[in-house]
């Protein structure tokens, strides 16, 4: 597979990596040619602060590249200055809890390196925050990130552990955490904050990241309206079932709200589909055309909208016919022709989002109530 297909899979990849070695020409005969797409023009309406474009290169940490991004924002926001936190930290956590799930529930879990927003809030809650000089998970001659050997070995080491006879030993995390060490570095018990040591979570605390402050959104027929429960996909491995599913009116109308008042947004959504393009720089998906709720669930239903990859929205913004389109950042490097940005229609998104995740606060003020957050 080509290195953007891999930054793409958080959930497929495994299995359509297998399925491109047994059978590649029945797989190409399933993915068409990349559609030609003509260039747009287009005006930015609201464009709020964010940092530098970043690179997940080949890894499945769109989930953790995305919220960060978005928790740097907020720190803009918030007035704290600019921050280049560690993706990861998070990731290195976020394995090893992974790595217990999958043990205690006797490999019955999920186990790559896909994920939610809701895991970065999660693990931050648990264990702090730390820089990216504090901690990259990168080797001094490394650049770029490739977790393939790592996510097999791990694999491979949990697998093991699940077929040991009489049964596991209390000795496996450990030797888990090792590898993990091995590949990531030893995680940091203090860093330096002005010349003074801190512990990851007193760093956190200064910076004021409140992981209670951030609230997750859907809209799925399948799910009762107005109420949280637990996004079915496999890459809700922690099974979290606090995300709010609003009818997709108003689920549009929060995302908007939220941007225009201040607010960006981590957006979890299908990108698979060739009318996402990022090297046109913009993703359309039947313009003129009102998506509805039936069949946006019929898309997930039927696995044709799947959960690819996830983005940080940072503005709203028209193409030259007037047509409203939403500004993301995503973390494949600096690729296309807005240098790491794409613009998503808003049809594409009504179609094609699973996940959005931003500050409450951001919430109109009838559906905070009707919520109550």
């Amino acid at each position: 597979m080509t290195r953007p297909t891999l930054r793409r899979s958080r959930m497929l990849g495994p299995f359509l990596l297998a399925l491109t070695v047994a059978l590649p020409t029945a797989l190409g005969a399933q993915q068409p040619a990349q559609e030609q797409h003509p260039a747009k023009n287009f005006t930015d309406v609201t464009v709020l602060p964010a940092t530098s474009v970043k690179d997940q290169a080949s890894t499945g940490t769109c989930w953790d590249f995305a919220t960060i991004s978005m928790l740097e924002s907020e720190l803009l926001r918030m007035g704290k200055g600019a921050y280049d936190l560690s993706e990861m930290w998070i990731v290195d956590h976020v394995l090893r809890e992974k790595a217990d799930a999958y043990y205690r529930l006797h490999g019955n879990n999920t186990f790559a390196d896909g994920g939610l927003s809701h895991d970065v809030l999660d693990a931050i809650a648990r264990y702090g925050i730390v820089r990216q000089s504090d901690f990259s998970g990168l080797w001094p001659y490394e650049t770029s990130y490739d977790d393939g050997e790592m996510q097999n070995v791990l694999h491979a080491d949990l697998d093991a552990v699940l077929h040991s006879r009489p049964g596991p030993s209390p000795k496996w995390s450990r030797g888990f955490g090792a590898l993990l060490d091995a590949y990531l570095g030893p995680l940091p018990d203090t860093i330096r904050v002005d010349g003074r040591p801190e512990t990851p979570r007193q760093f956190a605390d200064q910076l004021g990241i409140d992981p209670s402050n951030y609230v997750e959104i859907t809209s799925f027929t399948n799910m009762p309206a107005w109420q949280q429960g637990a996004l079915q996909t496999p890459d809700n491995w922690a099974h979290n079932d606090k995300t709010w599913n609003l009818p997709l009116d108003d689920a549009m109308r929060v995302l908007r709200h939220a941007v225009e008042s201040g607010y960006t947004v981590a957006i979890g959504a299908d990108v698979s589909e060739r009318s996402f393009d990022q090297k046109a720089g913009y993703a359309t998906w039947h313009e003129g055309e009102t998506i509805t709720a039936e069949a946006r669930q019929d898309g997930w239903d039927r696995w044709t909208t799947t959960d690819d990859h996830t983005m940080h929205l940072v503005g709203i913004a028209h193409d030259e016919s007037g047509a409203t389109y939403y500004k993301v950042k995503n973390s494949w490097g600096d690729a296309g022709p807005y240098h790491g940005y794409i613009y998503m229609s808003e049809n594409y998104i009504r179609a094609k989002f699973d996940l959005l995740m931003f500050n409450k606060a951001g919430l109109p003020q009838d559906i905070r109530s009707r919520l109550k957050i």
